[in-house]
Parts: C-alpha cells; structure tokens; sequence
C-alpha cells in the first residue's frame, strides 16, 4: 500500500464524498430510518460540504494508488464532524492517522484548545473509545441524525511563567533523580534548582510548558542547532500522565514538524532510561555516545 496523508483539494471533493456515501450505506444505514438517511445526505453532500469549507472546515485524505480510501472532516478547529475509511481499508490504522492529522491540525491553528468533541455514530462508538474519548452525553437524536457526544482531552503547549518553576522543578525530580545518583551521586536541591533556573534563562524562548486539562504536566524544549538540526532537550512528563500516549505524540508531532521544514532531529538519553526505546519506536538511531548517554537522531527519510 502506498499511501498518501495529505489536505483534500477542492477538485477532490467529488470522490471524497462518494466514499463517504458509499461506506455510511454500508455500515450506518442499516440503523437508520429513510428519513434519518435522507437528513444524512442533505448534511454530507457535495454543495453543503463545499459551502462547509468556505467557512470553517477542512478535510484530509488518504490516498492509495491515487484512489481516496479515507477521509476525516475537521470543524472549528476542535470538532470532527466525519470520519469514513473504505472497507477494505479498515483494520489499517488509517482511522487513527486520519485522527492525529486531524489533532494536529488542530493544535496549530488552535492555540487555546484543550478537548477534540465527535458526535459518534453507533458505529464509530467504540473506535473513540479507544482513542480516549469520553461519552459527555447519552445516546441522542438531532435533526434524524443518531449520536452519542464526546469529547477527548488533548495536550496544548503554553509560555513558561514564574509560577510554574516549583512544580516544574519537582516534576523533573521525580522524573531524573534516579538516574542522577546513580551517575553522579546524591541529588543535591541547591545545585539543582541553581542549575534548572539558569537553564530555564538561557533557554527561555525554546521552551514549551505541557499542559493537559488545564494542569501544567511537564516540559518539552526545541530548538535549531548550529548544524540546522531540530535539537530535542529537556523532556518530561509527570509521572501521573506518563502511559497516556502524551509523550508519543507530542515526539511524533515535532518530527512532523521537522519532515516539513526538511530537518534531522536529535537528542540524547541516560542509557539506562526506557524512554530510548520510545525514540527509536518513533525512528531514532543511535551516532554516538557518551559514558552517560546515548546521542539520537533520527534522519530525514
């Protein structure tokens, strides 16, 4: 399968919404009245999606061979109003990397976003639920058309503050301590708080404070390297949000962001830290090392 991601042009729309009827037929028809069918096709048509995209929507596809086998439509930036995948596509994870377009997407051009809400069809119910989606209402019926309501909690960036420094500076604690004296001896609070102040000042412009339902939950730093290479430092997670996937996509975002801007992005880890096998899941190989740490990279395809 060769597949393509990408944002759907206007001369596709026509294909796009033939896959949407064509798969809403054979899967979500079935559980509809005629009428609640009809009230579908007047919402997911050619002339009102179009009008839809003037306004405040924008599609994405997957394409195979040339032929649009997916597509998810994305309103507000903050609200998937379809998500369709041809059937013999399905069991592909293009449901998923349609998804996480669409939460990218979001992200960018939604500074103060928190939460994703679907409108799911039965059908699609426990696909979200998989994803993280919570039912923030019960089963309903609007307009014909039969939905249960959700929502996703999303992580967003903000600009470092002040009064963020205590719980930054005990997260990232809890988080490397551990290596710390076992490298260099017992964890010393008044070298370390010196050290993470300063570090803060000099990198002030390149940080990103990670925030998830409302609470500040860890660091990510970014920066262009001498070398032009996108350059991964300090990252953490509190410990209470870590197996959430947060870490993941916040790597896999960056990296989308570097493919774009044509750069090899590195990094490095304590040896013994297990978030190694998360770099090279994502890509990552090891150039070098020091007694401490591996240095990563992971190349430009």
């Amino acid at each position: 399968m060769k597949s393509l991601l990408k944002e759907m042009k206007i001369n596709e729309l026509e294909e796009t919404m033939k896959l949407v009827k064509r798969v809403f037929d054979e899967f979500e028809a079935p559980y509809y009245t005629k009428e609640e069918i009809e009230n579908f096709y007047k919402f997911a048509n050619y002339d009102n999606i179009k009008k839809q995209l003037n306004k405040n929507m924008k599609i994405f596809i997957m394409k195979d061979d040339n032929k649009i086998v997916g597509m998810i439509a994305v309103k507000d930036y903050s609200h998937i109003a379809l998500l369709f995948v041809d059937k013999k596509y399905h069991r592909k994870k293009i449901a998923t990397k349609l998804l996480e377009e669409a939460k990218f997407y979001c992200r960018k051009n939604n500074k103060n976003i928190k939460e994703i809400t679907v409108n799911s069809s039965i059908c699609g119910i426990k696909f979200y639920h998989a994803k993280g989606f919570k039912d923030t209402d019960a089963l309903q019926k609007i307009d014909g058309i039969i939905f249960t309501p959700m929502k996703l909690d999303i992580y967003n960036f903000k600009k470092y503050e002040e009064k963020d420094f205590n719980y930054l500076y005990q997260t990232k604690k809890e988080c490397f301590k551990w290596y710390v004296e076992k490298i260099y001896g017992p964890w010393n609070d008044e070298f370390q708080v010196k050290f993470f102040k300063e570090s803060i000042n000099k990198n002030i412009d390149n940080i990103n404070i990670i925030t998830y339902k409302n609470e500040v939950i860890g660091m990510f730093t970014n920066y262009i390297n001498k070398n032009n290479e996108s350059e991964i430092g300090l990252f953490y997670i509190d410990k209470k949000y870590q197996g959430k996937g947060i870490g993941k996509e916040i790597l896999k975002e960056q990296l989308k962001i570097d493919e774009t801007d044509k750069r090899n992005t590195i990094l490095q880890v304590f040896k013994e830290n297990p978030a190694r096998f998360l770099y090279k899941k994502v890509g990552f190989e090891i150039y070098d090392e020091t007694k401490t740490h591996y240095k990563m990279i992971r190349k430009l395809k």
